[in-house]
């Protein structure tokens, strides 16, 4: 039979205080938002955790406690942009599409669309490499994008449309290089297109390589 002591005690670790989940929320997202902001002004490595946190207005270990280091803020950021670009309904439309080529296309929108409103972040990704946090995101999100290419290739098999002469595993290999943000921020930054540009150019790429 549980003490009254014990009882106590329980009742202390089941309560949750609502106000105080608010706070710790509102505090998480003044510290993202003021770390989004100076990535963008400063770039990752000009950037420090007593900077976020002036701008947060918060004390330095409180950035700490709520992400751990800068890399987790930035896979928090590109986490919630991935939401903001509607992943769930494009995946789920370019699994609906039945035609081969308006898959592709479809696929190579998306793929500009989260490039697009991410691609501070990712940039500041790729100067975290030294960051743990950094490196285990990234590399859950390269498993993430291998296993969504392997869907997006079974389907090409399933509907019989991939080019002759094409394994399955080649394909996915192609679409893998073709899909980088390595070349999206190349075709940006360095040859001063469009997404519209970058958007087309992929579908056509992927038109003609896989199928």
């Amino acid at each position: 039979m549980a003490t009254s002591d014990n009882m106590t005690r329980e009742t202390r670790r089941a309560y949750r205080s609502p106000v105080r989940e608010q706070l710790a929320a509102d505090t998480r997202h003044r510290i993202a938002a003021a770390a989004k902001d100076l990535f963008a002004e400063r770039g990752f490595s000009g950037t420090t955790v007593a900077d976020i946190a002036a701008r947060a207005e918060v004390a330095a270990p409180t950035v700490y406690a709520t992400f751990g280091s800068k890399g987790a803020i930035v896979g928090a950021l590109l986490a919630q942009m991935e939401h903001d670009a509607n992943n769930v309904e494009w995946v789920e439309r370019i699994a609906q599409e039945t035609d081969p080529r308006a898959k592709l296309e479809a696929f190579a929108t998306w793929t500009t669309t989260l490039f697009s409103t991410s691609k501070m972040l990712i940039q500041a990704a790729n100067v975290a490499s030294a960051d743990p946090a950094m490196n285990a995101l990234r590399e859950e999100g390269n498993r993430h994008r291998r296993e969504a290419l392997g869907r997006l290739i079974g389907s090409l098999v399933q509907a019989n449309a991939l080019s002759s002469g094409l394994s399955e595993d080649h394909a996915v290999d192609r679409a893998w290089m073709l899909t980088g943000v390595e070349l999206y921020v190349s075709a940006i930054d360095g040859c001063g297109w469009t997404d519209e540009q970058y958007q087309q150019w992929l579908a056509a790429l992927l038109q003609q390589q896989l199928l």
